[in-house]
């Protein structure tokens, strides 16, 4: 099999052997050459022109190094994705105040707590630098071969060297992918005269731009963490600069192959420019998620080695880029991190480590590291080194009986009812069928979807949005409203039955009382959530009243029945946070329960992992976009006499994560004490006695 024309060694060239073709076209037998993987590899290393030479060559085929295994050639992003998006954060007017700045930095933490990258922009590099040094590293690329190989190296010692593939030797497959390295700061600045003249002033310009950004953003993440501003400079995270120029040459056949595998980075953090033509993904919730590019951006994700030293809060994920038939593609990725030869050891920070949150990675060198990652290649692992594997503490643990996950698939008949609420109210025949529907699913299941039922998709994700952002604050901001007394109106805990469950649940709250019947002070509410969270009480207590109608009416009430029986007087918000788990198989994110309450309305998120208890079986309640959950309380059961059924119901907890979902609880008056609540009257008889 030729490689490429005229790149083929001699010795792969002579080893031929017969072989009969299968084509009952020809008469005669063909030759096919014995493939020899090693000697291929050198014999596209010794060109030294890269892959942009195999393209300028004029192959229509790609050679059979490059080609991957099919598992590692999903190219789609998933649609179901469509809720996630890289954060964009406008870095504009990061000096002009403590909210501004706040507010940046929030955003800063969260995503690079959840999906370990984010987009930049108004960030202080000229565009004309930025697109200067996109034409820069076109025109290294697109220069005579023989000026590049002068440069052509894999002596990581040398700090400028062009070459295809650092891990060329030691990966399954090559990738569709050359490369310009410079070694800019290490922490001796780089001599000028050692750089390509032909981006020589652009690559000086763009570093010093670009190394001042980075200074900015770990001045941003060392606030987010709780730190002072310096510290994550102090700790010579950007005392050394690499910058990897990537060039993309269009390929032939890119469902074969891939510009640059699946990894992490081994460094602290990196700044990436990339051009208009697209390729790379993130993966996110095990789906490979387009990091699209958007004109004057630039793309910032977390390395392994600042994973490690803030304990695994900042996250490093895993990302590839795509090959492509459009292109050539052109990226610069700059490496902000510790010198090399730094002799300091790279373990968490003191400070971020505590009874609640222990050290989870041993203190390993900068050099143990990257030597590490150069001898795995972009195959295998990220390198983060475990002290130990993170275990859930023993206060969440549940007994096994507690935790059996799985929903029956003998359930097939059973699926939650999901009802349409369009156009209810202009349509009496549709409205019985409705409040059919309701009164079925209320007394068989205790639970049932509501569709178009006049809560706006926008202010749903900004409820779910809105708790994130909760949850994601410094925790000392937290910490301003955390209180386990249940008459304080807005409270921040874990666990409201933390002293006297057998065993806690993994899971975060942020309470508010809405309305008792008395409306909250807007005040009280943190600021950070406070819109979003009073106008979709607005929304949901209006379909609350709704629902208590059509309830009313499937009981045989009048509609306005259990509303005036103050069904619906008290609102309460609960709005729960799920983080991800390193041992969800022993424990749960909110045990088996029913609601001691009238009607409880859920709005859930993508994740997942919520269940209902159906004929002594778990059953999943799957998350659908634009829906709400309904559910029956014990105290609707009880004054119903038990023609409503409030069932258990629980939440799993789960790997991904955080989930996040928003109870709303309607109910009584809270001082219900001072009135009974037993069955209507209207609901008993003698073939109906009181339950």
């Amino acid at each position: 099999m030729v490689i490429y024309a005229g790149h083929l060694s001699k010795k792969s060239q002579q080893k031929e052997k017969m072989a009969i073709s299968s084509d009952p076209l020809l008469s005669s037998p063909i030759l096919e050459p014995v493939y020899n993987r090693v000697e291929d590899l050198k014999a596209f290393d010794d060109t030294k022109t890269g892959v942009k030479g195999l393209v300028d060559s004029g192959i229509l085929k790609v050679p059979k190094i490059f080609i991957r295994p099919p598992n590692e050639l999903d190219y789609k992003s998933d649609s179901n994705l469509s809720q996630f998006q890289i954060p964009i954060i406008d870095l504009k007017g990061i000096e002009g105040g403590k909210k501004m700045r706040q507010e940046i930095v929030d955003g800063i933490l969260s995503a690079s707590e959840k999906s370990g990258f984010f987009l930049v922009v108004n960030h202080g590099l000229p565009t004309s630098v930025m697109e200067e040094m996109i034409q820069g590293v076109f025109r290294f690329n697109e220069q005579n071969d023989e000026v590049k190989k002068e440069l052509y190296s894999r002596d990581r010692k040398k700090r400028v060297r062009f070459f295809s593939n650092f891990d060329l030797y030691t990966s399954k497959a090559a990738n569709w992918r050359d490369t310009l390295y410079i070694s800019m700061l290490t922490p001796d600045p780089l001599d000028p005269d050692e750089l390509p003249i032909v981006c020589r002033p652009t690559t000086i310009a763009y570093a010093n731009h670009v190394t001042k950004l980075g200074d900015t953003l770990f001045e941003l993440l060392s606030e987010g963490l709780g730190l002072e501003a310096n510290f994550l400079k102090q700790e010579k995270c950007t005392e050394s600069c690499n910058i990897a120029f990537h060039y993309y040459p269009v390929c032939p056949e890119p469902e074969l192959t891939i510009g640059t595998a699946r990894h992490r980075d081994v460094g602290f953090l990196t700044i990436l420019l990339q051009d208009s033509i697209g390729g790379l993904q993130v993966l996110h919730q095990d789906q490979w998620v387009d990091v699209s590019p958007i004109a004057g951006s630039l793309v910032v994700n977390i390395g392994d080695l600042l994973r490690i030293i803030s304990n695994d809060k900042l996250k490093s994920v895993e990302h590839r880029v795509l090959a492509n038939r459009t292109g050539p593609r052109v990226s610069v990725a700059c490496f902000l991190g510790q010198r090399l030869d730094s002799t300091k050891p790279c373990g968490p920070i003191k400070d971020l480590i505590s009874d609640e949150t222990p050290r989870i990675y041993r203190d390993i060198l900068m050099k143990e590291y990257v030597d590490h990652f150069y001898s795995q290649g972009l195959d295998g692992k990220s390198g983060l080194v475990d002290s130990g594997i993170l275990k859930v503490p023993k206060i969440f643990i549940r007994p096994s009986n507690e935790l059996d996950r799985k929903s029956d698939s003998d359930l097939t008949h059973f699926q939650i009812l999901i009802i349409d609420l369009q156009g209810i109210k202009d349509d009496k025949g549709m409205q019985q069928e409705i409040v059919k529907e309701i009164l079925s699913a209320s007394e068989k299941w205790g639970f049932f979807l509501v569709m178009n039922h006049g809560v706006p998709s926008s202010v749903m994700e900004g409820m779910i949005k809105a708790v994130a952002k909760f949850h994601n604050l410094n925790n000392e901001v937290k910490k301003e409203w955390y209180s386990r007394d249940t008459k304080v109106r807005v409270r921040f805990y874990s666990n409201f039955d933390l002293y006297t469950s057998k065993a806690a649940s993994w899971r975060d709250t942020l309470t508010f009382l809405m309305s008792t019947p008395e409306p909250i002070n807007p005040e009280e509410m943190p600021t950070i959530c406070r819109d979003t969270s009073i106008e979709y009480t607005k929304h949901v207590t209006d379909l609350g009243d709704a629902l208590l109608e059509l309830l009313s009416a499937g009981l045989g009430l009048e509609a306005n029945f259990l509303k005036q029986m103050e069904c619906a007087e008290a609102c309460s918000l609960i709005c729960n946070y799920y983080p991800a788990c390193p041992e969800p198989e022993l424990t749960i994110g909110a045990a088996r329960h029913t609601d001691p309450i009238v009607l409880s309305i859920l709005l859930q998120d993508n994740i997942g992992g919520h269940q209902v208890l159906h004929q002594g079986q778990w059953a999943d309640i799957h998350p659908i976009p634009g829906a709400l959950v309904v559910n029956i309380g014990d105290l609707l059961q009880i004054v119903s006499n038990d023609k409503l059924k409030s069932v258990e119901h629980r939440a799993l907890s789960n790997h991904i994560g955080p989930r996040a979902s928003v109870a709303c609880f309607l109910s009584f008056h809270f001082d219900v004490a001072t009135r009974p609540c037993g069955p209507i009257k209207d609901l008993i008889s003698d073939e109906n006695p009181p339950v």
